[in-house]
Order: C-alpha cells, then sequence, then structure tokens
C-alpha cells in the first residue's frame, strides 16, 4: 500500500461484494480485524503479506521511505501488487513517485490506483488525468495499461457508475470532460517485463501525433499505420480547405454530450460499464 490505507467499508459491505464477485480466497472470519487498516482486505482477496510505504510512521506504516527518494534496491521487484489509494496526488516529485512503484512491482504484477481527477483542487499537490496514466503505463515502460476507469461523487455525497475512458492514442484526440462534481480516476495497469522506465519522456499523445505527422511531410515519408492517400491528402491540400473538412468531418461524427453524471464529453471516450 501507498501509506496505510484506512477500512471504509464494513464486514457487511466486503462480504456482499464476496458473495457478488467470488473473488475472495478467505472467509471473513478467518481473518483478524484489529484495527482500522485495509490489511484484512487484502488477506481475504489473497494477500500473503501486506507492507505499507509512508513517509513517516504515525500511522505505523511498515517502509517508512519518502517517495519523493528512488526506494531501496531490495524494495524493487518484490511485490505483486502496488495499491494506491490515495496517496501519490500528495507526492511532490510524481515521475519519481511512479516509477518506484513500477520498480517495486515483479513482473507480472499489477499497479491498482484511486486518485484524484477533476474539482478536487486543495485535496493534495495535484489532480491527475487518463493521458497522463496511459503515457506512464505503456509498453516501452514495460507495462500495459488494463483498464482506466472514472466516476463522479455528487453534492450530497453519492457516487455515479463506472465509466471506462479509451486510450488516448486510440482517440487520436484529447480525452476530455467538464464538470461541477468531484471526479475520480480508477487504473489498473500490469507490468509485462522488466524495462527501465521513462529512458524516453512521456510526451502528450496529441502533440506526439502531430509531431510525427510534420516530420513525415518534411521528409517525404508515409506515416507508419496510415495510408498513402492520407499522407497525399496531408501534404497537398491548402490548410483553410483542411479546416473546412475537418470542421464539416466534426459536424456529423463527433458525439458530444451532457452525460447526467460525467458532464460535457464526447460519447466515444466513455463508456458505462456493467460491474
Amino acid at each position: 500500500m501507498l501509506g496505510r490505507l484506512n477500512m471504509y467499508v464494513n464486514k457487511n459491505e466486503i462480504q456482499a461484494d464476496i458473495t457478488k464477485f467470488k473473488n475472495n480466497v478467505k472467509k471473513l472470519e478467518e481473518v483478524d480485524f484489529k484495527d482500522e487498516y485495509c490489511e484484512p482486505l487484502f488477506e481475504i482477496l489473497g494477500a500473503s503479506k501486506t507492507d505499507s510505504i509512508d513517509f513517516s510512521d504515525y500511522e505505523k506504516a511498515t517502509v517508512i521511505h519518502d517517495l519523493n527518494q528512488p526506494v531501496p534496491e531490495e524494495l524493487k521487484r518484490k511485490y505483486t501488487a502496488i495499491v494506491d489509494g490515495g496517496t501519490i496526488e500528495h507526492v511532490f516529485n510524481f515521475p519519481m513517485a511512479i516509477k518506484n512503484c513500477m520498480e517495486m512491482l515483479q513482473t507480472g504484477g499489477h499497479y491498482i490506483s484511486i486518485t484524484t481527477a477533476n474539482n478536487q483542487m486543495g485535496h493534495g499537490l495535484y489532480q491527475l488525468s487518463p493521458e497522463l496514466y496511459y503515457n506512464v503505463f505503456r509498453e516501452v515502460n514495460g507495462f500495459v495499461t488494463r483498464k482506466m476507469m472514472i466516476f463522479i461523487q455528487d453534492a450530497a455525497g453519492k457516487f455515479s457508475d463506472w465509466y471506462e475512458v479509451l486510450d488516448t492514442r486510440k482517440a487520436k484526440t484529447r480525452v476530455m470532460l467538464s464538470n461541477s462534481n468531484p471526479t475520480y480516476l480508477m487504473v489498473l495497469a500490469e507490468k509485462i517485463g522488466e524495462q527501465p522506465s521513462f529512458q524516453q519522456t512521456p510526451q502528450q499523445s496529441d502533440y506526439e501525433m502531430i509531431w510525427s505527422i510534420n516530420n513525415a511531410l518534411q521528409h517525404n515519408k508515409v506515416p507508419e499505420n496510415e495510408s498513402r492517400l492520407k499522407y497525399l491528402y496531408r501534404k497537398y491540400t491548402p490548410r483553410r480547405l483542411k479546416i473546412l473538412a475537418h470542421n464539416i468531418y466534426d459536424l456529423f461524427t463527433r458525439q458530444e454530450i451532457v452525460n447526467e453524471d460525467l458532464g460535457k464529453i464526447n460519447a466515444e471516450h466513455f463508456k458505462k460499464m456493467k460491474l
């Protein structure tokens, strides 16, 4: 655990979920709920040992370390799962903190996170976006993103349904929303290989695409994964005509709506999940 996570569910809620999802290894009565922290829940779900890492020992974390600094060698490749239930947005050096998490995982292990995404200014040092995590958990860094989801909390404290967020590289445009309620981002990523993290500095995907297209046009080379027809269109169509064509295309294809949960979105980018 990043930090030592409090248990915000009761035994009845845990039992209801394991009855529904059948994802427990132990029964509730087989574990010791001795305090307000989450170790018993992870034990029910199959953890043989759960460590917690924190800057301070005030909640009796088992590993005292500042995530702004590199983790010691003995923590690298030690864990099968890293769970961030709301810590990383409080760490100033985000690149180092997320790199630490990546390095502490074994190949085949998973990074699981719930963090702040929107309308929570002042909660932590950052509000984080799907674009950031999709750029972090890529094959070039030894990871794949398995799921990216968001949900909101309304003024009464009620949580919405979950929505899966489209990969920004698949969308080939910015994946955005505009709303006025606290929005949470959930990430599930898997480590698929021992790859040095961030040998290439992550760049925002839409800019990467623009740079790639511009480079291809300058060097008279058709970009990978694109047709020659599209390349010729980009190279020889006047800019004003391209803008006009793009606006007409958006007029008939963009599915921009006001979703009752999320606010103003492109409906192609957010899909409600059935749990």
